[in-house]
């Protein structure tokens, strides 16, 4: 907008140009529509004039004159004067007209036509303003419906992160507690390899003392038929997980007896080893096993082992018995 213009405006709504600038005006208010609107808001500007100037109190020369008026006004009113109707259309007064009038009258008279353009345009800039601030608040609330839009889809997914926190720590949790128990799983499978190492290492010391034996049994040749075979002799319904191998020189009167998975006995009784013909028996060695269930020893008879039918293992009192006593657990028959 021209500034100039604007300054026009503001003296052209209060009559204060001249023809030729009053021409310049309309003719720029004709060819910008823009302009046409700013001169709308000049006249509504100039029409609150009247309720921003002070209150005067007139002369008594005006007062006079008001008065001498009024009775001049009440002298014509009151001769009838017969005239011809007249038909035509009252004139309403335009603003520009009510303007006149206004300047017109004694109230205005006080004031300056600067003061009058200078209120002017104080009224316009004022409007510009608060169509400005009315712009401003109609942004504003547009920004803030679409931060509300925003913050709305924010808590949104602000609540789906928190649940998925939630089964995240669960989760969490629960491998913690397999981590611990596999812990634990993992300090009970060391100390279980920890024990079988120990008995692996019992059993080859026991294992590697039995081979000992053995050799040290066959080194002193107590067979020296080529005729020797072994029998299996298994456990009896006293012990059915215990079992034997005897190895049998039919000729001589000594055999060798291997026995495995036999329970240790309690303190005062003994294992027995019986040699059985028909339903007669005799007695021989007795032994302990030790605590893998095994024990190796050498049976000696007072005659030839072909001579008795089979052999057998019974629990005894400590020392042996001269005829059996207790319960059988191992029995094998020895005919080859």
């Amino acid at each position: 907008m021209n500034e100039r213009f604007e300054d026009l405006l503001a003296v052209y709504v209060l009559g204060g140009l001249s023809p030729e600038e009053e021409a310049g005006v309309e003719a720029y208010i004709a060819e910008n529509p823009q302009a046409a609107a700013q001169l709308a808001e000049a006249y509504a500007a100039a029409a609150l004039l009247p309720y921003a100037a002070p209150l005067l109190e007139p002369s008594p020369e005006a007062e006079a004159a008001l008065f001498a008026r009024v009775q001049a006004d009440l002298v014509k009113t009151a001769v009838p004067v017969r005239q011809t109707a007249v038909s035509a259309t009252p004139k309403i007064p335009t603003l520009w007209d009510q303007l006149r009038a206004f300047f017109s009258t004694p109230l205005v008279t006080g004031l300056s036509l600067a003061t009058a353009v200078l209120l002017l345009i104080w009224g316009m800039s004022l409007n510009r303003q608060v169509q400005e601030l009315d712009q401003n608040m109609q942004q504003l609330t547009a920004d803030n419906s679409s931060l509300r839009t925003d913050f709305d889809a924010l808590s949104g997914e602000n609540l789906a992160l928190t649940g998925r926190l939630t089964e995240l720590q669960t989760a969490n949790q629960t491998l913690d507690q397999q981590i611990d128990d596999l812990a634990q799983t993992n300090v009970d499978l060391v100390a279980a390899n920890n024990r079988l190492q120990t008995d692996l290492a019992d059993s080859q010391t026991y294992s590697a003392s039995l081979e000992a034996q053995i050799a040290e049994i066959v080194a002193s040749q107590p067979f020296a038929s080529p005729q020797v075979f072994a029998v299996t002799v298994p456990g009896t319904e006293e012990q059915p997980e215990a079992s034997a191998q005897l190895v049998v020189d039919p000729e001589a009167n000594t055999a060798m007896l291997i026995v495995d998975g036999m329970p240790e006995l309690p303190d005062g009784s003994v294992y027995q080893v019986l040699l059985i013909r028909g339903t007669e028996h005799e007695t021989a060695e007795t032994f302990r096993v030790d605590t893998q269930g095994e024990g190796v020893l050498l049976v000696h008879s007072t005659q030839p082992l072909r001579s008795f039918d089979a052999v057998g293992v019974s629990i005894e009192p400590e020392g042996g018995s001269v005829q059996r006593t207790g319960d059988i657990v191992l029995l094998g028959s020895l005919v080859n």
